[in-house]
């Protein structure tokens, strides 16, 4: 894998289900996964959503142990949420049914949240409950609702993972804005961060870091093996 020269950017390294087959992702299962995460996916009774916590579990420790020069430890943060034991960097995992998303940044508390397009929920019932008034007629004006509401959806799954408030914050007391051709989210205590949001043809991809500091975010499609990765950058 190849290491970019992005300074205090944030990596996120994307990769799709489709693009591994049952063989690679046994193979990365047994090789790459601790016993705990084995034991997990195969209690996992829904296949694709047992095919991505293999990919998206090993493609974390792939990238980690190429990053770190060893195999990453982790323990439980605020609000439980896994941080890296060795704290050197900051990390977040997020996959929906056909793609999985893992984020690293050097400095900042980082929340990664990707999801496939076509969205695979009802739009209309999630935006009733997850977006406030205004950004739902917003949604319904754009020419692309579905990538509309999906680049709204997962920049708020992005924002509360990284500030670990999860499930306890309600998505619709944040609201997306634009400022200066940026965007962040605004709201009752919204600490400051930087948020990208990319859109490809069959996914979107949205990244939080606490702060304001970041230079950037550096955008990886990656194909897992057993014996490493290969990356495909993509800058934001």
């Amino acid at each position: 894998m190849a290491r970019s020269g992005a300074g205090d950017a944030v990596r996120v390294f994307v990769a799709s289900v489709d693009d591994h087959d049952a063989e690679r992702l046994r193979h990365l299962e047994q090789a790459v996964l601790l016993p705990d995460e084995r034991r997990r996916a195969r209690e996992m009774l829904h296949a694709p959503g047992r095919r991505a916590y293999i990919l998206a579990h090993a493609l974390q420790r792939l990238v980690l142990r190429e990053l770190l020069g060893y195999a990453p430890v982790f323990a439980a943060g605020p609000n439980g949420k896994p941080e890296l034991a060795c704290r050197s960097l900051h990390t977040n995992l997020s996959h929906s049914a056909k793609h999985v998303a893992l984020a690293v940044s050097p400095d900042a508390a980082v929340g990664v949240d990707i999801e496939s397009l076509p969205p695979k929920v009802d739009m209309h019932q999630v935006m009733s409950a997850a977006l406030t008034p205004h950004e739902r007629e917003r949604v319904r004006a754009e020419s692309n609702p579905p990538l509309s509401f999906l680049i709204h959806w997962t920049a708020k799954e992005a924002y509360v993972k990284a500030t670990a408030e999860g499930l306890s914050r309600s998505f619709s007391s944040l609201s997306l804005a634009t400022s200066d051709l940026s965007l962040h989210l605004e709201g009752p205590d919204v600490v400051r961060h930087v948020l990208h949001c990319s859109a490809f043809p069959d996914h979107v991809v949205a990244v939080c870091a606490l702060g304001d500091s970041l230079a950037g975010c550096c955008i990886e499609h990656a194909l897992c093996d057993i014996h490493g990765l290969t990356t495909r950058m993509f800058l934001s």
